[in-house]
């Protein structure tokens, strides 16, 4: 049985500053609709039916990769920068090998010139981490970044 969480949009914005040090856009809002999701602030008090923004984290405030390939340029922390060889490893799923990354481990954004890939998990013993970005996704990034 999972708990009720109060305040889930507040609490996904302090993790988000804290985890990543993303301080979203003043036009991005973070509201509660079905599941924390992101979206323009005029669309959040819309009555207009259908999917009001995009889902942001799940329910452990994890984000989700739609949500860091928009707003991971503007992280600061948990980031890791990568050549363009271990880029394209990541974009089509594969798992990042020989990582030193400062942090205790968890979640961390793989960006490359500029570009946030997705998320990966950190695993700060095996240095490695693990692509968590879906299969559906992994084509867009190719498409776009290479």
């Amino acid at each position: 049985m999972m708990a009720f969480i109060a305040h889930k949009e507040i609490n996904f914005l302090k993790y988000l500053e804290n985890h990543f040090g993303i301080v979203l856009p003043a036009a991005v809002a973070v509201f509660y609709s079905e599941g924390v999701r992101a979206g323009n602030r005029d669309i959040a008090k819309s009555g207009i039916r259908g999917e009001r923004g995009y889902a942001a984290c799940d329910a452990g405030f994890t984000p989700t990769n739609s949500f860091i390939q928009n707003f991971g340029h503007l992280a600061s922390k948990n980031v890791v920068e990568v050549d363009e060889k271990k880029a394209k490893e990541f974009a089509v799923g594969r798992g990042l090998g020989g990582i030193s990354h400062p942090g205790k481990g968890g979640p961390v954004i793989v960006r490359y010139s500029g570009y946030s890939i997705g998320l990966g998990e950190y695993d700060p013993k095996e240095k490695k981490v693990k692509n968590l970005v879906p299969e559906k996704r992994r084509r867009k990034i190719i498409n776009s970044i290479f």
